[in-house]
């Protein structure tokens, strides 16, 4: 059984700025947050690593959350999500689980692009069940089945 590891922000700083990764400041968001961007078949997207780290430079106590990585595309208008990994948790072997999700981060694109203005068709969910819908919405209404 994994044992939780206390990541220090020096630590998470040192292994991502050697990346590319940059610290930004999100409004409403306590955690300590660094992205980049990852810009592919000319969409402005950035990849987002949200640490579980507190402000005062410490990990969140065991089981408050744990390390995620986020795909996000930036419009004039919004930012939306893409997709993301599963959890990295904040154990020992760490750097090593976190760099696997970082190099997978193509994995998070979503697959299909809308028919109408091609964007990215996302998952979404309505009240008859599973579907993908533009990520323009509500500028571009367009729906597709899973």
């Amino acid at each position: 059984m994994a044992h939780f590891y206390n990541i220090s922000l020096d630590e998470m700083r040192e292994f991502l700025e050697a990346q590319g990764f940059a610290q930004i400041k999100l409004p409403r968001t306590t955690e300590l947050v660094f992205a980049k961007r990852v810009d592919q078949d000319d969409l402005p997207l950035s990849l987002r690593i949200y640490t579980g780290i507190n402000p005062s430079g410490n990990s969140r106590a065991v089981g408050k959350d744990a390390i995620r990585v986020t795909l996000f595309m930036r419009t004039p208008e919004k930012i939306i999500k893409l997709g993301g990994s599963k959890r990295v948790h904040r154990v020992l072997n760490w750097k090593k689980n976190l760099q696997d999700r970082l190099d997978s981060w193509l994995d998070f694109m979503p697959k299909h692009k809308c028919s109408k203005c091609g964007n990215p068709m996302v998952p979404r969910k309505g009240q008859f069940g599973n579907f993908l819908g533009c990520s323009q919405y509500p500028e571009c209404k367009n729906t597709a089945k899973v």
